[in-house]
């Protein structure tokens, strides 16, 4: 008979080793798989809470500017008057944008034009191929884009800023023009609108967090918890499988070893349970029981 007792233990290495490896493979699709989708998860949500921040600065500035042509500035024409920051919106917007930006600096708000009365709203940057192609396309109402202001990542949006016959009693003739104007600005630039001129470009922006970062950031606790969840799972799945299937077939083997020795009185000792394993052991088990009532049989005959 063959002594099968070399090739036990290797068997038994395999198959647990089959577990591992199945394991291991499942732990790096896992986290081939998480890589990406946090990757675009925060991209989708980086954007719509800027998104978000975005619309609302827009309004918040339009509602300055309405409230300047609306309220503020019948009433300061009426009297005469011709004080900046209460006639023009823009002058009221940068105001406010001063102040915002000593409380809030990561946001943008700006009225910029290659022929401003304040040489601080000059064009830079993207202000400036934003002012162009509003120019050469006047349907264009607005304009959200992805672009660099200072060195930070912005989601920008803008407005082509159109002069109206009003403005022209501060931007038309400098030597027209209201006198706080003219001692506040000089008379160099700023001046020349004609009606219905795209004259200018309002921005307002928000800041995009560095998705990269973030998405690494997240990617790497979330490979943690994956790790450790699998670590775990591997832990439970191995004491499982050699509780469970390795130690069962191991007794199995060792009987039927025993029995192709001879030694069939060796009986298979298995815990109640209800699963292939012991149909396995049962089976044998009949089989174990059958010879032995076939060697009697023989040994009967004279």
């Amino acid at each position: 008979m063959v002594d099968n007792s070399t090739t036990r233990q290797p068997a038994r290495r395999r198959l647990a080793k089959k577990f591992n490896i199945s394991l291991v493979i499942m732990y790096f699709a896992t986290v081939a798989a998480a890589a990406p989708t946090i990757y675009f998860m925060t991209k989708k949500q980086v954007y719509e809470r800027a998104e978000a921040d975005l619309v609302l600065l827009v309004d918040v500035v339009k509602s300055i500017q309405d409230f300047v042509a609306t309220d503020l500035r019948p009433h300061f024409m009426k009297e005469k008057i011709f004080y900046s920051p209460s006639f023009s919106g823009i002058v009221a917007t940068a105001r406010i944008a001063k102040y915002l930006n000593e409380k809030q600096p990561q946001y943008y708000i700006k009225n910029a034009s290659d022929n401003p009365l304040n040489q601080a709203n000059q064009v830079q940057g993207i202000e400036s191929g934003l002012l162009q192609q509003f120019r050469e396309q006047r349907a264009l109402k607005s304009i959200s884009s992805v672009g660099d202001i200072n060195g930070q990542t912005y989601l920008v949006s803008s407005a082509p800023k159109v002069s109206k016959k009003g403005c022209l009693l501060c931007h038309g003739d400098p030597r027209k023009a209201p006198e706080d104007v003219i001692t506040t600005y000089g008379k160099t630039s700023g001046y020349g609108y004609a009606p219905d001129q795209v004259v200018g470009v309002s921005l307002v922006g928000v800041p995009l967090a560095d998705v990269q970062a973030l998405a690494t950031e997240r990617s790497l606790i979330v490979i943690g918890a994956i790790t450790a969840l699998f670590a775990l799972l591997f832990i439970v799945v191995n004491l499982l499988v050699k509780r469970l299937i390795l130690q069962p077939i191991m007794e199995i083997t060792e009987v039927a070893t025993a029995v192709s020795k001879g030694d069939i009185k060796r009986e298979i000792i298995i815990d109640e349970r209800n699963d292939e394993i012991a149909d396995l052991a049962h089976a044998f088990e009949m089989m174990r029981r059958s010879l032995i009532t076939a060697m009697k049989r023989m040994r009967r005959k004279p």
